[in-house]
């Protein structure tokens, strides 16, 4: 019943959010990159007092460019000169139609890869990679080409056509997102897989609703990639190979600029003998036993939702000038309780803190999806789970994860950063750079990765 009403509430919003703002896609173009922009932008905001969902991304180009122009118009006397030389370097980057990422990569083994990649795995020994990001009134593209040992491959990263009308985005191709609060993952959506071929519908940019101020709707519909799936059919257990569906949903809003709250739910899709409409209403709204139904005779589901929220404090101390704490919480597929109400199983939980000097900033984020009883995105009818060409959709660990990212000037027009996770108490990845030019990413098991970025 809860999770009807929720569903039927985020369908009244696309409506509502459909019906106001303005189309000026004629100006700029798509952007599909989730960082380092996001970053950039959620300490520029937190500081200029921007209220904006900023916890559904990518943003679109238009989208950044709106909120770039709100912190130029509400930066204050306070003001650093490093967040000014961030802001200088985020409309430099919005305004770059092409960019060249080369990367030079070695690795110990075969299908070696680092998390939130797009998927992108590695031959052993060298690896030589050039992804040319070229984007475009209607277009978003980055075509990737790989040297290594077994020659020479190609693939396309991203890519998607995009029209844009009454404040409404339609895509269609392969889209990256990244549904959540947390930097280093989150439980639904991120870019530790590769994208897949999908349709997305959403507001171009956030507009007002009352109570719940400036707010942002999401809907996907894509197919991943072939698996086997078990289900019963007419009695008898029996598999077939697959390209399941997945159907997503999430609504992000920000009632000032203190707080923003965002729930979404993504749903892995199969018929037992095809799909109907009825199956895609069930899957979409499911009632108080559809989860019991599911493995007898309905359609063939998998179901993750969360919920996330986000506190900004504007502390202004010698010391400390920003604050922020947020919270996901997501869980497996829905049960029922014995009050016939839906509940998730599994929860999971991802907290995180983050601290700005105006000169200094430091990120903590802290990750556990343990369960006694269900193992996070494995699913008993879906026999890969909840992936995309062996990759997680989510977030890239399984267990418990600590994450650290810090960042400091290092000249009058760079600032470096270092960055080091730990996943159950053992370090796996340490990455050092300087936003939006290199980085070099080291796993003390797997090898080392060096990008080096530059635009024009």
């Amino acid at each position: 019943m809860l999770q009807r009403l929720f569903i039927s509430g985020l369908w009244v919003c696309l409506l509502a959010l459909n019906s106001e703002g303005a189309d000026w896609r004629d100006e700029v173009a798509p952007l599909a990159e989730v960082a380092p922009l996001a970053e950039g932008i959620d300490r520029l905001t937190l500081a200029a007092g921007v209220s904006y969902p900023i916890n559904t991304r990518p943003f679109q180009h238009q989208e950044a460019a709106w909120i770039l122009e709100k912190i130029e118009e509400n930066k204050g006397e306070e003001w650093s000169q490093t967040l000014e030389l961030l802001l200088a370097k985020l409309k430099q980057d919005i305004g770059e139609r092409k960019l060249l990422r080369i990367s030079l990569s070695v690795v110990d083994d075969n299908g070696s890869s680092f998390p939130n990649s797009y998927g992108e795995g590695y031959q052993q020994g060298m690896n030589l990679s050039f992804d040319l990001k070229v984007c475009g009134k209607f277009y978003d593209l980055c075509p990737q080409i790989k040297l290594n040992r077994d020659g020479i491959t190609s693939n396309l990263k991203w890519g998607y056509l995009e029209v844009s009308k009454w404040n409404t985005t339609i895509q269609a191709g392969r889209i990256p997102h990244w549904w959540g609060p947390g930097h280093n993952g989150a439980w639904l959506l991120t870019t530790n897989a590769q994208t897949f071929d999908q349709i997305r519908i959403a507001n171009s940019q956030a507009v007002l609703l009352p109570w719940l101020g400036s707010s942002k709707l999401e809907f996907i519909l894509g197919r991943l990639s072939k698996q086997t799936i078990g289900y019963r059919n007419n009695g008898s257990y029996t598999t077939k190979m697959e390209k399941p569906q997945l159907i997503g949903l999430r609504f992000d809003c920000s009632p000032n600029r203190y707080m923003e709250f965002g729930v979404g739910e993504t749903c892995m899709l199969s018929g037992r003998d095809g799909l109907k409409i009825r199956d895609y209403l069930q899957a979409i709204f499911p009632g108080n036993n559809a989860t019991t139904q599911e493995t007898t005779n309905g359609p063939i589901t998998n179901r993750i939702a969360s919920i996330d929220t986000t506190f900004r404090l504007p502390i202004n101390h010698q010391w400390l000038k920003n604050a922020e704490i947020y919270w996901e919480y997501g869980g497996e597929d829905y049960n029922p309780t014995r009050l016939g109400i839906n509940f998730l199983s599994a929860p999971a939980n991802l907290f995180g803190l983050y601290l700005d000097t105006g000169k200094t900033d430091m990120r903590i984020e802290y990750a556990e999806n343990l369960d006694d009883c269900v193992r996070w995105y494995t699913h008993g009818q879906f026999q890969e789970g909840y992936r995309h060409k062996g990759k997680i959709l989510g977030h890239h660990m399984n267990g418990k994860s600590w994450y650290l990212h810090l960042t400091r000037p290092i000249t009058a027009k760079q600032i470096g950063f270092i960055e080091t996770e730990m996943i159950d108490n053992k370090i796996t990845g340490i990455n050092l750079g300087c936003l939006n030019t290199w980085r070099l990413r080291i796993q003390p098991d797997d090898g080392a990765r060096i990008d080096y970025e530059m635009g024009w």
